[in-house]
């Protein structure tokens, strides 16, 4: 039986990486987002065209998902039953293909092949085919509905992104060791960086640290970009969106409110950095330098931040530990006044490197990699 809910409104669900859930919370709460904490991110509500708000504003959210209903089905019939019952409509014009990701938790469907029947049954779609892991997919023109199966309990969820959200438009070319935006913007709120201060990278790479803390300082939304999937669904206003956007492009500042700095000892890097700083529509001060000999700017003490080798994609595991205590002597040396961030490999004998005093250790993921963000300082939160 269908959830007696008038779809007066919205609720949806936002996934985040592991370890970025109190950033994704943050964000919410900054935005006014009435929401709370669910595995994997948290699960919002409000009015119609919240699912457009999240995806255009939230940086540290890896994909939206806008939930369709839930509903009791104990047999296939049922589910037959419960699956036509839902606002399809909204989302999907019954041409484009269909894509299911099903779950199944102690589920009285015996397995996702029932699952695909009953929904070939109950919509009858042209074409409908098994999703992958939507990390890496979307974006395509098919529709992604998640189905979700716990006991006789069901929920089915629309996606509303397409192409999973760290991909912003202006990175379209990458480093040895590429770090998410998505990351990057979720370090920098770990660590407390609202943009007022200056931000440093000493291994900037392409320069993902230092434009997503420009578009940070700027309050520039990190969806302006890009497009999404919500934009080929039967309910979409293209009008309405518009005017969304050019509000939201009304509350960007022109300018960083203050400096973003890059050094790194590759030249082709900070080439990249230049070239995707450029596509992202801000200017950042790049220059080569070996991080031994970096002195601090000539700024008021800000955040330095880092995403040093791992020894698994690039450089070699064994010059690893010299290389950390050289970053170490430099951010305890000309950098002792400032706030640090860093994610590195879930390794002590780094950790320990590095030399930083007083230092918070937090767990994250860095490409399915355990990783650990550590933050010192005296601004430290």
């Amino acid at each position: 039986m269908m959830d007696a809910r008038a779809r007066t409104g919205e609720t949806l669900y936002v996934s985040t990486l592991p370890g970025l859930e109190p950033a994704l919370e943050a964000e919410a709460r900054e935005r006014g987002l009435p929401f709370r904490r669910v595995e994997g991110g948290i699960e919002c509500e409000g009015p119609p065209g919240l699912h457009q708000t999240a995806n255009l504003h939230l940086r540290t959210a890896s994909r939206v998902l806008l939930r369709l209903g839930t509903f009791t089905a104990p047999t296939a019939d049922a589910l037959v039953s419960g699956l036509q019952a839902l606002p399809m409509a909204e989302v999907w014009d019954g041409k484009v293909p269909l894509r299911l990701s099903v779950t199944l938790h102690r589920s009285v469907a015996p397995g996702p092949a029932v699952v695909m029947e009953s929904a070939a049954v109950a919509w009858n779609p042209r074409e409908m085919t098994v999703a992958g892991h939507l990390d890496e997919e979307g974006g395509g023109p098919e529709l992604t509905l998640l189905v979700r199966g716990d006991g006789e309990r069901w929920t089915v969820s629309a996606d509303t992104s397409g192409a999973p959200l760290y991909q912003r438009g202006y990175r379209q070319e990458v480093g040895r060791a590429p770090l998410r935006e998505t990351l990057a913007a979720g370090i920098l709120r770990l660590a407390g960086y609202a943009g007022d201060v200056p931000l440093v990278d000493p291994m900037c790479g392409s320069g993902t640290f230092l434009v997503e803390g420009a578009w940070l300082s700027q309050r520039r939304p990190p969806g302006l970009l890009r497009t999404f999937a919500f934009q080929s669904f039967p309910s979409f206003d293209p009008q309405a969106w518009v005017r969304r956007r050019t509000e939201a492009e009304g509350e960007a500042l022109p300018e960083p409110r203050a400096p973003m700095r890059g050094y790194d000892l590759n030249a082709g890097a900070l080439g990249t950095a230049r070239r995707n700083a450029k596509r992202a529509g801000v200017t950042l001060a790049l220059e080569r330098h070996d991080l031994r000999t970096l002195k601090a700017p000539p700024d008021a003490p800000g955040l330095v931040v880092a995403n040093p080798p791992y020894g698994k994609r690039v450089g070699e595991a064994e010059d690893l530990p010299e290389l950390y205590r050289a970053l170490g002597a430099t951010l305890n040396g000309a950098f002792r006044d400032w706030r640090k961030a860093l994610i590195v490999p879930e390794e002590p004998k780094l950790v320990a490197a590095l030399g930083l005093k007083g230092a918070r250790q937090l767990n994250v993921k860095n490409g399915g990699l355990r990783c650990l963000l550590v933050l010192a300082g005296p601004l430290a939160p």
